[in-house]
């Protein structure tokens, strides 16, 4: 795997764990929504929509879900931190960091870093050629 195959694992975990989260508010938002009153006294149809025992073992799925998913995120991430420690150049560290880990962009990196956000683009290149792989 490259390194930059490495780095990305953790923002692809990120955004698997938001989705499960997404999914979640939907599963909420689907089961909080009133449904409509009956005008007769007539039986009606079981309405599946509303079954909370089905709701609560989505939710209980999903959390289980998540759960997991943010255990791969704190992997991922562990192993991302032990290869940035192995790495000689702090300023590279740094940027493999703020772009990968912290999510940040080009020109918010080259701010911290007090850099040309072209002089950024260049010590990105370096900083993948220097981060452990093996």
């Amino acid at each position: 795997m490259t390194a930059k195959g490495i780095l990305l694992r953790y923002k692809k975990a990120k955004r698997k764990a938001k989705d499960i989260e997404l999914r979640m508010a939907e599963l909420r938002l689907k089961y909080s929504l009133p449904s409509s009153a009956p005008y007769s006294d007539m039986p009606h149809a079981h309405n599946p929509n509303h079954d909370l025992s089905d709701y609560s073992a989505k939710m209980d799925e999903l959390e289980q879900l998540l759960i997991d998913q943010y255990s791969r995120c704190i992997g991922v991430e562990i192993d991302i931190y032990k290869r940035l420690d192995m790495m000689d150049n702090q300023s590279e560290r740094e940027l493999l960091q703020y772009r990968y880990i912290d999510d940040m962009t080009w020109e918010q990196i080259a701010k911290v870093l007090s850099y040309d956000v072209r002089h950024v683009y260049r010590l990105h290149g370096a900083a993948l050629m220097h981060f452990p792989i093996d």
